[in-house]
């Protein structure tokens, strides 16, 4: 399944694409920021998340594996 990645922000995207989570976590709410941080400090929840078939896919889109749309 094609996921259509046209509402990330510009800023965010460009800094996914640069792989600066420091710049994407600035960006966006606490309360978000602290979930992320959190799943990224737990090597279990985060490969479950990077196994999923949307990040699978989103890092296609960021790799420019696929298209946007």
């Amino acid at each position: 399944m094609n996921k259509n990645f046209d509402n990330l922000d510009k800023n965010i995207l460009d800094a996914a694409k640069r792989g600066d989570t420091e710049n994407i976590l600035k960006n966006i709410n606490p309360a978000d920021r602290k979930k992320i941080e959190e799943i990224i400090a737990d090597k279990n929840k985060l490969n479950q998340i990077l196994n999923s078939n949307t990040a699978r896919q989103l890092i296609k889109f960021l790799n420019g594996d696929i298209k946007n749309g």
